[in-house]
């Protein structure tokens, strides 16, 4: 587990080498030329080469990495990363339907975006194809490299290119975190070793360079937008923004966090997708989507059914999760020095995710089943009412970008549908019948940090 996160770390090492000093010079409007463009592209491939590098070293480290994982999170599983590879390119999307403007014109970074995108599939595909690695979970020979990593770095890049170097270096930190986190979350699911993700970081950077060469060639010096003015604004203005937060989930009920039960949630994470329109220097109305996870531990659950415990060695639980869409008003104080504080008071509807509470069988059952673990019980939340409060203090980095520490509040009670699996007919096909209804809260808090774009 230590090497996993030493390796992160220097991904992000890498990267801060090699764009922190560019994204000082590039916030000046300078007119590319054929040379400089091919320069700037050599130098920004030293963190690709770096990265290959380090995929190549550690492909022999990587079995033993991967029982580090397995020593300490067996039966890890979350889809945070399925979502997370996207968030650093959405951004860009949704900075400029929002009116703050990065580096290019909206055409000409569609077009880097499309050659980068086009450029990065090409060689994840092909390689992939040629190398035929088998996943560290067994499931395929299409491992390496990351195809998610890969597409992760190359919308930080993308994000970094348009905004951190040209805004803010915190818009590229924020990316690069997000990538980072995809590939760690890679290999914490079991789906990549981590000389897959090193590889995948490489492909997704050096696929947004070669991607913006390509615009280099055909916009040429067309289609850059003015040097960007980082004044501040008068603390009178109206705070419209749209934001990212992301922090640690923690439960306050005893439904999903009973020390005396037999099944537990640990802290999980949240994310979240906001935004407001203010009227008024103080007020404003805006809407908030977002999603917390929580991995379950059932270690103690033991069944009163023998036969269950005749052929399973233990239970797993699925990470347990809730998405929420409020809507509801803002509340804004400005301070002095660019700080400020803010608060929301939400409603609206949550939906819970859905899951499975598996049976892990036994090795001698293994063979007689041709499994090697059973999903038992099937369950499934209902939609229902939800609501939540929050609180932040803000601190204005530049004119349109300030980072902010929060505190969330949500409140929901959702009910359980749970179905068993009563048969396996003879062509594996599971058969569940229905068992019970479970009325479970999911009330908890959130706490993180979040980075927010100001519409002044």
């Amino acid at each position: 587990m230590n090497r996993i996160f030493f390796v992160s770390l220097s991904i992000l090492c890498c990267i801060n080498t090699c764009f922190g000093q560019q994204a000082l010079t590039d916030s000046v409007l300078v007119l590319p030329k054929t040379k400089a463009a091919e320069t700037s592209f050599l130098k920004s491939s030293i963190a690709p080469i770096v990265l290959f590098s380090a995929s190549a070293a550690s492909w022999n480290q990587r079995e033993e990495i991967r029982r580090f994982r397995n020593r300490y999170l067996p039966n890890f599983k979350n889809h945070f990363d399925d979502y997370l590879q996207y968030a650093p390119g959405l951004m860009v999307y949704g900075l400029n339907a929002a009116g703050v403007k990065g580096k290019h014109s909206l055409e000409r970074t569609t077009v880097s975006y499309l050659f980068s995108a086009a450029t990065m599939t090409l060689l994840v595909k092909s390689i992939k194809g040629a190398a035929n690695v088998q996943r560290p979970d067994g499931s395929s020979f299409n491992s390496f490299p990351s195809g998610h990593t890969a597409n992760s770095f190359m919308n930080a890049a993308f994000l970094d290119k348009e905004y951190g170097q040209y805004r803010h270096p915190l818009y590229g930190i924020g990316a690069y975190t997000m990538a980072s986190a995809t590939a760690i979350g890679r290999q914490m699911n079991n789906r990549h070793w981590v000389s897959d993700v090193l590889a995948g970081a490489g492909i997704g950077i050096l696929s947004t360079e070669i991607g913006y060469l390509i615009a280099d060639k055909i916009y040429k010096g067309n289609g850059i937008n003015e040097p960007f003015s980082k004044k501040y604004l008068p603390r009178s203005e109206k705070p419209s923004f749209i934001g990212l937060n992301i922090g640690i989930a923690r439960t306050v009920t005893d439904d999903l966090n009973n020390p005396k039960g037999n099944i537990n949630a640990e802290h999980g994470f949240g994310m979240e997708l906001n935004g407001a329109w203010f009227f008024h220097k103080n007020i404003g109305i805006g809407g908030q989507f977002a999603f917390s996870s929580f991995p379950i531990i059932n270690d103690n659950y033991r069944y009163s059914d023998p036969d269950i415990t005749e052929i399973a060695d233990h239970i797993y639980t699925q990470p347990t999760g809730v998405r929420y869409l409020h809507l509801g008003p803002y509340f804004s104080l400005p301070l002095k020095r660019g700080f400020s504080l803010s608060a929301n008071l939400l409603a609206g509807k949550s939906i819970g995710a859905d899951g499975n509470i598996i049976l892990d069988l036994k090795e001698e059952y293994q063979a007689i089943f041709n499994l090697v673990e059973v999903p038992y019980f099937k369950y499934k939340p209902k939609p229902t009412t939800s609501w939540s409060t929050g609180f932040s203090v803000q601190k204005l980095l530049s004119r349109n970008l300030g980072l902010k520490a929060y505190v969330n509040y949500f409140g929901s009670k959702h009910l359980f549908k749970v179905d068993y699996l009563s048969e396996i007919d003879p062509d594996g096909k599971y058969i569940y019948s229905p068992k019970n209804e479970v009325s479970i809260r999911y009330n908890h808090i959130v706490y993180g940090l979040g980075i927010s774009a100001l519409l002044w």
